[in-house]
């Protein structure tokens, strides 16, 4: 969807600009064309998001660990600009979707696989129906970049190419090794704590600094932190002893060699070099297993929501992306 030139048909929005632009210009036009919905699973509902275009291909996008399909409207915009139409999901636990915990700042989830039969679920029922004729691409970020890679191990059939974006196949604990983390997870299971939260984690901030967001963009940090205030079902915080205990578990499962060797399409890895989330050891082993079909293109300057960097990365990552996707 790009230019012969190769070049952007769009520009990232500045810091200075960045509230207003996305009030005056990318609010109103999502609200335009957005199609929303729920789709029934066990348990309750999940929330969808569909922004359609004429003739074009679809970009599915998998959002993050506490994150929501608002969270990606200016991602969503610039994929619109570029050409695509993009459908979105919130995973159970998240945003408008079903909650399965005692607290509703706390994700729960029973099972990783749960996420993946869940979007198996939505390709079929609506995703697919909406791309139609046209090509379908995966865009899946963190804890969204394990539920998309589990599902391409899955289900190796439904998507043509797709972008992993800090991927968390492997998650970071802090000072906590992995194995320690998991033992206490499951200690914490073991007593009847499995939907409480987890012990590195806190409550929703509505005053969180920027020092301590995923991204380098203070605009953008502020921005959706206005939005979380306002809309409770936005202000979820922390995992679950279970969540977590799962976390750790999938992402092993994602980056075995039989099981990342199903993957036979074209994959494109980013890594945040400002990553304190998830490890990067991980995605490197995840990328060797599959070389012939993966492409890893570190960003030493970027955090973790590499989508949600200031103007200047943004834009290069976005060339990079948009190229990937149409070649």
């Amino acid at each position: 969807m790009m230019e012969e030139n190769n070049k952007r048909l769009f520009t990232c929005f500045g810091e200075e600009e960045y509230a207003e632009q996305m009030k005056a210009t990318v609010e109103p036009l999502l609200a335009q064309i957005r199609e929303s919905g729920t789709i029934s699973v066990k348990g309750g509902e999940l929330y969808y998001e569909l922004y359609p275009k004429e003739g074009a291909d679809t970009v599915v996008i998998s959002h993050g660990f506490s994150e929501s399909a608002e969270k990606f409207a200016e991602f969503i915009y610039y994929l619109y600009q570029a050409g695509y139409q993009v459908a979105i999901w919130e995973h159970r636990g998240h945003g408008r979707s079903l909650r399965e915990g005692k607290h509703a700042d706390i994700i729960y989830v029973e099972d990783f696989q749960n996420y993946v039969e869940d979007m198996h679920l939505l390709m079929e029922e609506r995703f697919k129906a909406f791309a139609g004729e046209g090509k379908l691409y995966l865009f899946a970020h963190s804890m969204g970049g394990c539920v998309g890679t589990l599902y391409l191990e899955t289900y190796p059939g439904d998507f043509r190419k797709a972008v992993l974006n800090a991927p968390m196949l492997a998650i970071e604990m802090g000072s906590c090794p992995l194995f320690l983390a998991q033992v206490i997870c499951k200690a914490a299971k073991l007593f009847g704590r499995k939907k409480e939260r987890l012990f590195t984690h806190g409550e929703f901030d509505p005053q969180e600094p920027f020092s301590v967001s995923c991204t380098d963009s203070e605009a953008r940090h502020f921005y959706y932190l206005e939005k979380r205030r306002a809309i409770p079902a936005f202000q979820t915080s922390s995992a679950s002893y279970n969540w977590a205990d799962n976390a750790i578990r999938a992402g092993k499962r994602a980056v075995k060699k039989e099981n990342a060797s199903r993957i036979q399409i074209p994959v494109l890895l980013i890594q945040a070099g400002r990553d304190n989330q998830v490890k990067p050891k991980a995605q490197q082993k995840f990328a060797d297993t599959i070389a012939q079909n993966c492409r890893l293109v570190p960003f030493p300057d970027a955090k973790h929501e590499c989508y949600r960097s200031t103007a200047p990365l943004l834009e290069k990552y976005m060339d990079i992306l948009l190229d990937f996707y149409a070649k």
